[in-house]
């Protein structure tokens, strides 16, 4: 089987191949060929972490490739903001199917997560990692909640203030989430802001993405 690959640099000096068939996979690597040599050890991980959280096993084909769709290169745009891509496969409306997958997907993100931060004492959650630029696990909660409730502001989408506290904010925007992606089945608006393109099928495709990246790295500086 041929697994169709959306290629783009991300942030300078960091690439990601996006597994366009597959919600929620990607690899990451530190130039293109990389990212696209690392794609099929990220398929065969992906169907791991399913099994993982229940999901019927599945086993990539023995004949598994991978092909470049897209390759996106990113620019600076409006404000020094960092432009990153709308590809074509995003533009596909979401389907009823999709919607099912994405919730799916966000539980499992979500309990990966909290098996990771419930329980921490404040002092942990407090304490400041050199491997994370300084930061700590309580600013990367409230990045997550924030970045997500971004992302579907993308789409015109409002969203409440966040609260202070990084974990109330994170179950309440992604209670959000929740409610907001059945109701985007079958939009096939484009919308842009600082002159970045988005869709609904880009918005869910980050936000997996984004939790999931996020949770490795608190993984990491947990030990």
């Amino acid at each position: 089987m041929a697994y169709q690959l959306g290629i783009e640099d991300i942030e300078p000096y960091r690439w990601l191949a996006w597994v366009l068939d597959l919600l929620g996979c990607f690899a990451a690597a530190d130039s293109e060929a990389a990212a696209v040599a690392a794609a099929p050890a990220a398929i065969r991980a992906y169907f791991a972490w399913l099994a993982d959280h229940g999901a019927p096993p599945v086993a990539p084909a023995a004949e598994m490739t991978v092909e470049v769709a897209e390759v996106f290169h990113g620019y600076i745009g409006e404000g020094d903001y960092w432009v990153n891509a709308l590809f074509a496969d995003d533009r596909r409306p979401l389907t009823p199917a999709d919607v099912d997958t994405g919730l799916c997907l966000l539980t499992y993100t979500r309990q990966d997560l909290a098996n990771l931060v419930t329980g921490l004492s404040p002092a942990a959650l407090a304490a400041r990692h050199s491997a994370a630029q300084g930061a700590s696990i309580t600013s990367l909660l409230q990045h997550l909640a924030a970045a997500e409730r971004w992302y579907f502001g993308n789409l015109d989408l409002a969203q409440a203030a966040l609260p202070a506290d990084p974990l109330i904010a994170l179950d309440q925007v992604r209670a959000q989430t929740r409610a907001w992606l059945p109701a985007l089945i079958g939009d096939a608006r484009i919308c842009e802001w600082s002159g970045e393109a988005w869709s609904a099928r880009k918005v869910l495709r980050r936000t997996l993405w984004h939790e999931r990246t996020h949770t490795a790295q608190i993984g990491r500086m947990l030990g």
